[in-house]
């Protein structure tokens, strides 16, 4: 059974930032540790990447797979320097902003680590998940959490789709801030 010491989980969790977890613990998969609930960013002022889905492997010191919302675009650093080394340029990132109009879809690069920075409008991080990585709805509600976490990271790992790359600096221009 993974422990979540034995993951790129186990710095997030000694910190303190896995708040409100629906699951926070091993999924289906051998070897996978899954986690849904919100992630602290920062604690001043409070910040949490929220409706968060994430999974790492047993031994491994990156996360393999991350989504959530953030209110704001201007946050992005914040969730890049939080991560930290918990990061990694293998690792697919799927960060859901508020404040993107809904036909802004970028790749933005920090260091090493490339995210997809994509707008959220009234629905949820789950449903975008689904749609975007065209998965089963249907099949989806069959699962429990656990199951649901491994089915989207596996949908996330496949996924290999290119979007316009742009620095953070680019987007905070088009988004006139």
């Amino acid at each position: 059974m993974t422990a979540i010491e034995s993951t790129a989980f186990g710095r997030l969790e000694s910190e303190g930032r896995l708040l409100k977890p629906a699951h926070k613990a091993p999924t289906k998969q051998a070897g996978r540790f899954g986690f849904r609930g919100e992630i602290a960013v920062s604690l001043d002022p409070p910040v949490n990447l929220e409706a968060a889905f994430a999974s790492a492997r047993d031994g491994e010191t990156t996360l393999s797979f991350l989504a959530g919302s953030l209110g704001s675009y201007k946050q992005l650093p914040a969730l890049v320097e939080m991560l930290g080394d918990s990061a990694g340029p293998g690792g697919k990132y799927f960060i859901y902003v508020s404040d993107l109009d809904r036909a802004s879809r970028y790749q933005i690069g920090f260091n090493d680590v490339s995210l997809y920075v994509l707008p959220i409008d009234d629905t949820s991080v789950y449903n975008e998940l689904i749609d975007f990585l065209y998965l089963d709805k249907t099949k989806m509600k069959k699962f429990d959490t656990a199951e649901k976490i491994d089915v989207i990271a596996d949908g996330a790992e496949k996924y290999d789709q290119a979007y316009e790359v742009i620095s953070y600096e680019e987007g905070l221009k088009r988004l006139g801030l």
